[in-house]
């Protein structure tokens, strides 16, 4: 089986964007001449969503190449209760406690929306022939994320499975869904591999950078990333020294420069800086452009004029280093004074020079 994983596109939730990220997988999935797109759950945003969007997807899910294969997840469960006509393309796996579908030469295993595991479904599993065969599941595996993981309002502890469990189960795949962060796989203890996607799209500012498809062939145990060209939100983060402020803004404008048009881009920076406070914050929203700014930087202007400061210089100079083998690098140890007598400064502990 040559497959394309995917899951959490939510479609409903910001429409337009949502619609072209699910174009964009179709394409790649055509382009890469997969049997089938899997969607580890969490198609829709809600039921009401799928039925409004209904006529749209008949169009994109018929005349594929491939199939589309879909299991339940805990946002869109209710959507395929009735009316499942999405278009010819489209098989929903949401029989209970698990459906399977015949993909190439393989199988797909689908769990669909469910709060545990369960002796029975683990047993049921387990006892199936996994040669061949993949698990569509959305759950969360393990803890090991942050709260955010899974995205804006969607429970962190949902279904929740160990990594042990599922490479107890023996397959060689389990394809995942319900954590939007980042693309994230891991080995199982039975060789096995579990993979999260992410989110194909961002929803949130918890899910960041570049968005991502998953490429599986099970025939030669072939696993690749796969860029999409989709919305996305992504943050530059940097603490500034003393003297690197020219530096730092060439970075912040070759990190912009180096980012696709739709895209929403923030850029926050703190840390010290020796020039002018409002030079520099201009100069660092001119390079930054579309991306919104939070400058959190400090000028060590009134340290450098300091006489503590100056006191220091002097004593550091007038040291015998032979004496102090711990003192090597005067450069950053005056940086560190700075930095500390700047903080002290703003704080009001300390009074002007």
């Amino acid at each position: 089986m040559r497959l394309l994983h995917t899951a959490d596109l939510h479609l409903g939730h910001e429409e337009g964007r949502s619609l072209a990220a699910l174009d964009a997988l179709l394409e790649v999935a055509a382009r890469e001449e997969v049997d089938a797109l899997t969607v580890g759950g969490d198609l829709f945003d809600s039921a009401t969503d799928a039925d409004r969007l209904r006529p749209a997807l008949r169009e994109r899910f018929a005349d594929n190449p491939f199939e589309v294969v879909v299991v339940p997840g805990n946002r869109d469960a209710d959507a395929f209760g009735g009316n499942v006509d999405f278009g010819p393309d489209l098989s929903v796996l949401s029989t209970d406690p698990f459906e399977t579908r015949a993909v190439g030469d393989g199988e797909v295993v689908g769990v669909p929306d469910r709060d545990r595991l369960g002796e029975e479904l683990f047993f049921s599993l387990r006892d199936r022939d996994p040669e061949d065969a993949v698990v569509l599941v959305h759950c969360t595996v393990d803890v090991a994320f942050g709260a955010d993981a899974a995205g804006v309002d969607e429970p962190a502890s949902y279904f929740p499975v160990q990594k042990a469990t599922l490479g107890e189960l023996g397959y060689e795949f389990v394809l995942g869904g319900h954590l939007h962060a980042d693309l994230y796989q891991t080995k199982l203890s039975n060789g096995g591999l579990f993979i999260y996607p992410g989110s194909p799209l961002s929803h949130s500012w918890a899910e960041t950078g570049r968005r991502h498809a998953v490429l599986v062939d099970t025939d030669d145990d072939n696993v690749r990333p796969v860029n999409l060209d989709t919305y996305y939100r992504d943050r530059f983060s940097e603490s500034v020294r003393p003297g690197e402020g020219y530096d730092l803004i060439d970075r912040v404008e070759r990190w912009v420069d180096g980012h696709a048009e739709d895209c929403d881009l923030e850029v926050h920076v703190d840390g010290f800086i020796e020039r002018d406070p409002t030079t520099f914050d201009e100069r660092l929203r001119a390079v930054a452009g579309p991306a919104t700014v939070r400058n959190e930087t400090a000028s060590i202007a009134d340290a450098l004029d300091h006489p503590i400061y100056a006191d220091f210089v002097d004593r550091v100079a007038d040291l015998d280093r032979s004496e102090y083998e711990a003192v090597d690098d005067t450069d950053q140890l005056e940086r560190r004074v700075l930095e500390t007598l700047a903080r002290l400064i703003e704080a009001n502990e300390v009074s002007g020079a």
